[in-house]
């Protein structure tokens, strides 16, 4: 299991995110990735079917992205 916490500058709408996250082709089937907003506050936790873990700026990166589509003036800064 892998753990992440990212503090956003701006809210993002949830929703939004998810189908951001779900659209994106780089997001990898190997994974199960879970996330919990708290205000700008995004907890996420990776459980892997593999026994290698995802790569920590592979990951922070595939997720930058899916923010930014949603909201390009946001910015992510890990915790």
């Amino acid at each position: 299991m892998q753990r992440f916490i990212a503090e956003l500058s701006s809210p993002i709408n949830e929703n939004a995110f998810d189908e951001s996250w779900r659209s994106d082709g780089n997001a990898n089937p190997n994974y199960c990735v879970a996330f919990g907003f708290a205000g700008r506050r995004v907890s996420i936790t990776i459980e892997s079917k593999l026994a290698e873990r995802w790569g920590s700026v592979s990951f922070q990166r595939t997720f930058s992205n899916a923010i930014r589509r949603v909201d390009h003036l946001c910015n992510v800064r890990w915790i």
